[in-house]
């Protein structure tokens, strides 16, 4: 099935995109990898890395005056493609937008900020928010969920557009070796965001009967030696493994691995985890957050719990434990609802918002 190229260059050479290091560990890094699979020769700028605060500037600097003087010398470029988030994201990102507007460009705010909610409700300046959104010609956002919130704010809803998250599903089929085990797959942030403390709680709380039906490996970044410091101290290592950051072949033999993805979350756009494991056939265990419920169904994909809810998550594994058929009956209904997030179809859509702003 063919992927490359599914934006042509007759549309890419008039595009520009700015956005993070595009070895950032997180979704936004993941989304923008896959463009460039797809898109023919994507131009793009680096706005953003993880580092120190020196080189955080650095690059905040030397991104803005990359993009005027592209701007200035690259007749071609019609449309500014800003992948943002909220918090500091969003004010550098407003940068963008405003030297766009003094060239003329047609501009595409896309939209990942997972706790958008939150920093524009501890904004002590809103009108300046949706003002700067306003200014831009469309909003990529990930989920309906999204489109209603932007509008509820403010946000003209014409300028609003849906499109998925993309992700490449497995080009072999999946072969997972079945044991006495269910094993379950967190990868993500790890911090109390993405609930990885209440899962650990969750199993800890029934450590013993855990301990002989589940195995269970965390891939992610941030606060490794205190996740690390729980698993000892709950001596949960006997069938609990971190694994650091994962990415590449290790991400792939992890989601190869895994019967079960989960996310139990408290705030998201819509994780590509979830869509990426959806892919790969397996079940979703995560909260009706963001866009989640809108890829999750309960009981028919996957199971829905509260953030934060020890007891439910403790269920939903308990679930599936007790009706392993499930596991791969609910697998196959993931896979059927990632589709439309597969590169065909994203691309086509994305290509449409381009085209549309082209005319």
């Amino acid at each position: 099935m063919p992927h490359n190229n599914l934006i042509p260059i007759e549309i890419s050479q008039q595009v520009i995109m700015v956005g993070v290091k595009r070895d950032t560990p997180g979704g936004m890094a993941s989304v923008i990898n896959s463009y460039f699979r797809y898109i023919d020769k994507l131009q793009y700028i680096t706005s953003w890395k993880l580092a120190s605060m020196p080189v955080k500037v650095w690059y905040a600097l030397s991104s803005i005056i990359q993009f005027t003087l592209s701007l200035i010398f690259n007749r071609n470029i019609k449309i500014v493609h800003i992948q943002g988030a909220a918090n500091a994201s969003f004010s550098r990102k407003a940068v963008f937008v405003n030297i766009a507007r003094l060239f003329g460009k047609r501009i595409i705010m896309h939209q990942h900020a997972c706790d958008f909610v939150e920093y524009y409700d501890n904004h002590h300046n809103k009108e300046w928010i949706t003002r700067t959104i306003n200014y831009c010609d469309r909003l990529i956002v990930l989920s309906q969920w999204w489109k209603e919130y932007f509008t509820s704010i403010g946000v003209a809803e014409e300028k609003i557009v849906i499109l998925n998250n993309i992700v490449t599903p497995p080009t072999t089929p999946i072969v997972r070796t079945s044991n006495d085990k269910i094993r379950l797959l967190f990868l993500g942030e790890i911090g109390k965001r993405k609930g990885i403390y209440d899962l650990l709680q969750a199993i800890s709380n029934e450590r013993d009967y855990f301990a002989q039906h589940i195995e269970l490996h965390i891939g992610g970044n941030l606060e490794e030696e205190k996740l690390q410091a729980f698993i000892r101290h709950h001596n949960l290592s006997d069938f609990v493994t971190f694994m650091g950051w994962v990415s590449g072949n290790k991400k792939t033999e992890c989601l190869e691995w895994a019967h079960i993805y989960i996310l139990p979350s408290y705030n998201e756009g819509l994780p590509i985890g979830i869509l990426e494991a959806m892919s790969y056939r397996m079940p979703i265990i995560s909260t009706p957050v963001g866009g989640i419920p809108e890829v999750v169904e309960p009981y028919q994909n996957g199971i829905l719990v509260q953030p934060g809810n020890h007891k439910e998550i403790s269920s939903a594994l308990h679930y599936f434990i007790d009706n392993p058929d499930l596991i791969s009956q609910y697998g196959e209904a993931s896979y059927t609802k990632a589709q439309p997030y597969f590169p065909e179809s994203v691309m086509g859509s994305l290509c449409k918002v381009y085209n549309d702003l082209l005319k």
